[in-house]
Protein backbone atom coordinates (compact mmCIF):
# COMPACT_ATOMS: atom_id res chain seq x y z
CA UNK A 1 0.00 0.00 0.00
CA UNK A 2 1.13 3.53 -0.80
CA UNK A 3 -0.65 6.47 0.77
CA UNK A 4 0.03 9.99 -0.47
CA UNK A 5 -0.77 13.00 1.72
CA UNK A 6 -0.26 16.41 0.14
CA UNK A 7 -1.05 19.90 1.29
CA UNK A 8 0.33 23.38 1.98
CA UNK A 9 2.72 24.33 4.76
CA UNK A 10 1.47 23.79 8.33
CA UNK A 11 -1.62 21.88 7.22
CA UNK A 12 -0.79 19.02 9.57
CA UNK A 13 0.51 16.54 6.98
CA UNK A 14 3.41 15.26 9.05
CA UNK A 15 1.52 14.79 12.32
CA UNK A 16 -1.41 13.12 10.60
CA UNK A 17 0.74 11.05 8.24
CA UNK A 18 2.94 9.76 11.03
CA UNK A 19 -0.09 8.67 13.07
CA UNK A 20 -1.79 7.02 10.09
CA UNK A 21 1.41 5.09 9.35
CA UNK A 22 1.69 4.04 13.00
CA UNK A 23 -1.85 2.68 13.06
CA UNK A 24 -1.37 0.85 9.77
CA UNK A 25 1.99 -0.51 10.88
CA UNK A 26 3.82 0.80 7.82
CA UNK A 27 6.66 3.24 7.12
CA UNK A 28 6.34 7.02 7.06
CA UNK A 29 8.32 9.55 5.04
CA UNK A 30 8.04 13.33 5.31
CA UNK A 31 9.47 14.48 1.98
CA UNK A 32 9.43 18.08 3.19
CA UNK A 33 12.28 17.17 5.54
CA UNK A 34 14.34 16.16 2.49
CA UNK A 35 13.87 19.58 0.89
CA UNK A 36 14.66 21.23 4.22
CA UNK A 37 17.86 19.20 4.47
CA UNK A 38 19.00 20.45 1.05
CA UNK A 39 18.08 23.99 2.07
CA UNK A 40 20.06 23.70 5.29
CA UNK A 41 23.04 22.32 3.39
CA UNK A 42 22.86 25.20 0.91
CA UNK A 43 22.89 27.72 3.76
CA UNK A 44 25.83 26.01 5.44
CA UNK A 45 27.78 25.92 2.17
CA UNK A 46 26.89 29.45 1.13
CA UNK A 47 24.89 28.42 -1.95
CA UNK A 48 22.35 31.05 -2.97
CA UNK A 49 18.68 30.03 -3.12
CA UNK A 50 18.55 31.12 -6.78
CA UNK A 51 21.68 29.20 -7.88
CA UNK A 52 19.85 26.35 -9.64
CA UNK A 53 23.01 24.64 -10.89
CA UNK A 54 24.72 24.37 -7.51
CA UNK A 55 21.50 23.48 -5.70
CA UNK A 56 20.83 20.67 -8.19
CA UNK A 57 24.34 19.30 -7.69
CA UNK A 58 23.87 19.52 -3.93
CA UNK A 59 20.63 17.52 -4.11
CA UNK A 60 22.12 14.91 -6.42
CA UNK A 61 25.12 14.32 -4.15
CA UNK A 62 23.44 14.76 -0.76
CA UNK A 63 24.65 12.21 1.77
CA UNK A 64 24.58 13.54 5.30
CA UNK A 65 25.20 11.00 8.02
CA UNK A 66 24.63 13.51 10.82
CA UNK A 67 21.30 13.94 12.62
CA UNK A 68 20.24 17.40 11.47
CA UNK A 69 16.57 17.08 12.47
CA UNK A 70 16.62 19.84 15.14
CA UNK A 71 18.02 22.32 12.60
CA UNK A 72 15.46 21.66 9.86
CA UNK A 73 12.95 24.08 11.45
CA UNK A 74 15.34 27.01 11.78
CA UNK A 75 13.91 30.34 10.63
CA UNK A 76 16.49 30.69 7.86
CA UNK A 77 15.48 27.27 6.50
CA UNK A 78 11.81 28.28 6.62
CA UNK A 79 12.63 31.44 4.69
CA UNK A 80 14.38 29.65 1.81
CA UNK A 81 12.90 26.16 1.53
CA UNK A 82 10.15 27.03 -0.99
CA UNK A 83 12.64 28.74 -3.30
CA UNK A 84 15.03 25.79 -3.10
CA UNK A 85 12.16 23.35 -3.61
CA UNK A 86 11.12 25.17 -6.78
CA UNK A 87 14.41 24.29 -8.52
CA UNK A 88 13.69 21.55 -11.07
CA UNK A 89 17.05 19.85 -10.60
CA UNK A 90 16.47 19.59 -6.86
CA UNK A 91 13.02 18.12 -7.39
CA UNK A 92 14.26 15.63 -9.98
CA UNK A 93 16.97 14.32 -7.64
CA UNK A 94 14.71 14.05 -4.59
CA UNK A 95 11.72 12.58 -6.46
CA UNK A 96 13.99 9.78 -7.69
CA UNK A 97 15.06 9.10 -4.10
CA UNK A 98 11.45 9.20 -2.87
CA UNK A 99 10.30 6.69 -5.51
CA UNK A 100 13.18 4.39 -4.61
CA UNK A 101 12.17 4.53 -0.94
CA UNK A 102 8.53 3.80 -1.83
CA UNK A 103 9.54 0.78 -3.91
CA UNK A 104 10.80 -0.96 -0.75
CA UNK A 105 7.28 -1.59 0.60
CA UNK A 106 4.13 -0.06 2.05
CA UNK A 107 4.49 3.56 3.07
CA UNK A 108 2.68 6.78 3.99
CA UNK A 109 4.43 9.63 2.22
CA UNK A 110 3.60 13.29 2.71
CA UNK A 111 4.63 16.38 0.79
CA UNK A 112 3.28 18.69 -1.89
CA UNK A 113 3.44 16.60 -5.06
CA UNK A 114 3.21 13.01 -3.86
CA UNK A 115 -0.17 12.17 -5.38
CA UNK A 116 0.43 14.19 -8.55
CA UNK A 117 4.10 13.45 -9.34
CA UNK A 118 5.98 11.13 -6.98
CA UNK A 119 3.36 8.39 -6.57
CA UNK A 120 0.59 9.10 -9.11
CA UNK A 121 -0.63 5.50 -8.72
CA UNK A 122 -0.80 5.62 -4.92
CA UNK A 123 -3.45 3.39 -3.33
CA UNK A 124 -4.95 6.37 -1.49
CA UNK A 125 -4.42 10.08 -2.12
CA UNK A 126 -5.30 12.79 0.36
CA UNK A 127 -5.04 16.56 0.05
CA UNK A 128 -5.02 18.08 3.52
CA UNK A 129 -5.62 21.79 3.74
CA UNK A 130 -6.68 24.56 6.12
CA UNK A 131 -7.07 28.33 5.94
CA UNK A 132 -3.90 30.42 6.05
CA UNK A 133 -5.01 31.90 9.38
CA UNK A 134 -5.48 28.50 11.03
CA UNK A 135 -2.17 27.25 9.66
CA UNK A 136 -0.38 30.38 10.87
CA UNK A 137 -1.79 29.85 14.37
CA UNK A 138 -0.54 26.26 14.32
CA UNK A 139 2.91 27.29 13.14
CA UNK A 140 3.07 30.01 15.81
CA UNK A 141 2.17 27.41 18.45
CA UNK A 142 5.01 25.19 17.22
CA UNK A 143 7.43 28.10 17.41
CA UNK A 144 6.26 28.94 20.91
CA UNK A 145 6.83 25.33 21.91
CA UNK A 146 10.39 25.61 20.63
CA UNK A 147 10.73 28.86 22.60
CA UNK A 148 11.33 30.89 19.44
CA UNK A 149 10.35 34.54 19.17
CA UNK A 150 7.75 35.33 16.51
CA UNK A 151 5.22 37.85 15.28
CA UNK A 152 1.89 36.25 14.33
CA UNK A 153 1.41 38.64 11.42
CA UNK A 154 4.83 37.80 10.06
CA UNK A 155 4.14 34.08 10.41
CA UNK A 156 0.93 34.50 8.40
CA UNK A 157 2.67 36.60 5.73
CA UNK A 158 5.47 34.03 5.43
CA UNK A 159 2.95 31.21 4.95
CA UNK A 160 1.12 33.18 2.29
CA UNK A 161 4.40 33.78 0.45
CA UNK A 162 5.20 30.06 0.62
CA UNK A 163 1.73 29.20 -0.66
CA UNK A 164 2.21 31.50 -3.64
CA UNK A 165 5.62 30.03 -4.52
CA UNK A 166 4.39 26.44 -4.08
CA UNK A 167 1.25 26.94 -6.17
CA UNK A 168 2.85 28.96 -8.95
CA UNK A 169 6.14 27.12 -9.50
CA UNK A 170 6.58 25.63 -12.97
CA UNK A 171 7.75 22.21 -11.76
CA UNK A 172 5.24 20.16 -9.74
CA UNK A 173 3.04 22.97 -8.39
CA UNK A 174 1.01 22.36 -5.24
CA UNK A 175 -2.44 21.08 -6.20
CA UNK A 176 -4.69 18.17 -5.26
CA UNK A 177 -4.62 15.10 -7.48
CA UNK A 178 -7.85 14.70 -9.44
CA UNK A 179 -8.73 11.57 -7.46
CA UNK A 180 -7.61 12.82 -4.04
CA UNK A 181 -9.78 12.97 -0.93
CA UNK A 182 -9.71 16.67 0.01
CA UNK A 183 -9.93 17.38 3.74
CA UNK A 184 -10.15 20.88 5.22
CA UNK A 185 -8.97 20.59 8.81
CA UNK A 186 -9.97 24.08 10.00
CA UNK A 187 -12.49 22.67 12.48
CA UNK A 188 -11.18 19.11 12.82
CA UNK A 189 -8.94 17.52 15.43
CA UNK A 190 -5.95 15.41 14.43
CA UNK A 191 -7.90 12.32 15.49
CA UNK A 192 -10.83 13.24 13.24
CA UNK A 193 -8.54 13.74 10.25
CA UNK A 194 -6.75 10.46 10.93
CA UNK A 195 -10.07 8.61 11.15
CA UNK A 196 -11.27 10.08 7.84
CA UNK A 197 -8.11 8.88 6.13
CA UNK A 198 -8.27 5.42 7.71
CA UNK A 199 -11.90 5.16 6.56
CA UNK A 200 -10.74 5.91 3.01
CA UNK A 201 -7.98 3.30 3.32
CA UNK A 202 -10.47 0.68 4.50
CA UNK A 203 -12.38 1.05 1.22
CA UNK A 204 -9.35 0.08 -0.89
Amino acid sequence: MTLAIDGPAASGKSVVGREVARRLGIRFLDTGAMYRAITLASIQQGVAADDACKLSSLAACADNGDDITPRLRLAEVDASVSAVSAVSGVRTALVAQQRAIASDGSIVMCGRDIGTVVLPDASVKVFLTASAEVRAARRAAEMQQRQETFDTRQVLAALQRRDKIDRERDDSPLRPAADALVICSDHLTIEEVVCQILAEVSQC
